[in-house]
């Protein structure tokens, strides 16, 4: 396997840049739309507690700031959570950021009413069981809270030419942003491989009607 260095190539990628740039499409949808499966109560929104993990410059905070939420969100080194810090600051908007990876989320047990994981609960890093990642967003949210994720389909553009490391895990090799390259990534058959994965572990009870995949340009309530 290549050697990859995810800290070095995401704090590289994000250090370019001064502006925050939009929200991701479906995000906005999701907590300002809504959709067959899936309807939130704007008004619920208040001051629960809600963390984007892998929160880039904070492009999804920004809306999810002005939804009313207390925010929090987690980013591979303090060089991107300073940047995304002072980014905030200059839209006088506060958010509690910390160095996290998806096996390690740094809050406590049961804190957060939402997780938002939008393209970043299936990276891997040095840990290449993807089991540990569910494990822990489970531990930080809350029973029935929301788990939101966006999750690329296995026909993704970022899978072309890719190595299958595993069964379920491939090596990024063709990347056209040139960040990823080397990086292990989770990859599901389709939804009901990502539902049997997350539902063995959360037991359903946890999460029963509470989690939304997003699959390219697919969104669906679960």
């Amino acid at each position: 396997m290549n050697e990859y260095n995810a800290n070095f190539q995401w704090t590289r990628s994000y250090s370019n840049g001064e502006q925050i740039p939009y929200p991701a499409e479906y995000v906005i949808r999701i907590f300002k739309g809504s959709y067959p499966k899936l309807s939130f109560d704007k008004k619920s929104y208040i001051k629960k507690k809600i963390c984007d993990v892998g929160c880039g410059v904070g492009r999804n905070l920004v809306l999810l700031h002005e939804c009313g939420f207390d925010l929090y969100g987690t980013e591979l080194t303090q060089e991107i959570v300073n940047k995304t810090k002072t980014n905030l600051m200059k839209l006088n908007i506060t958010a509690q950021i910390k160095v996290g990876i998806n096996e390690k989320l740094s809050f406590d047990d049961s804190f957060f009413d939402y997780l938002l994981s939008w393209n970043s609960c299936y990276y891997m890093g040095k840990n290449l069981d993807f089991d540990i990642h569910v494990k822990e967003m489970a531990r930080v949210l809350r029973n029935q809270g929301y788990l939101i994720m966006s999750i690329p389909k296995k026909t993704s553009f970022i899978f072309k030419e890719s190595e299958k490391f595993k069964d379920g895990y491939c090596i990024i090799k063709k990347d056209p942003f040139n960040v990823r390259n080397g990086e292990v990534l989770r990859v599901f058959e389709d939804c009901s491989d990502i539902e049997n994965t997350f539902s063995d572990i959360l037991k359903i009870s946890h999460l029963h009607q509470s989690m939304t995949i997003v699959l390219d340009m697919t969104t669906i309530g679960i």
